[in-house]
């Protein structure tokens, strides 16, 4: 058992510290809410991806290009993807 809990503090032998337990307890509570925010933004920076609307749009435009390319589409059709394209992407 932790020396600051139960009746028989080790730390002090007055009887009067039964905050220091409740400051222990604190302590402990706050050092591991720091650990987990650090963690929940840790995990969002490296682990999340928060680009994927401009990796699709960028995925279906290589697609277009490529097709194109292809031979599978001609000018026209090309240039109305494109522009439905870019205007669903917001650009």
């Amino acid at each position: 058992m932790h020396p600051f809990y139960g009746p028989s503090s080790q730390l002090f032998q007055e009887g009067e510290s039964w905050w220091l337990g409740l400051a222990s307890m604190a302590m402990y509570l706050l050092f591991w809410a720091v650990v987990i925010v650090i963690a929940v933004k840790m995990f969002k920076k490296y682990i999340v991806r928060t680009d994927y609307p401009k990796n699709r749009n960028d995925n279906a435009m290589s697609i277009l290009r490529e097709r194109y390319a292809k031979g599978e589409i001609d000018a026209e059709e090309f240039k109305r993807i494109k522009a439905d394209l870019e205007e669903t992407s917001g650009k």
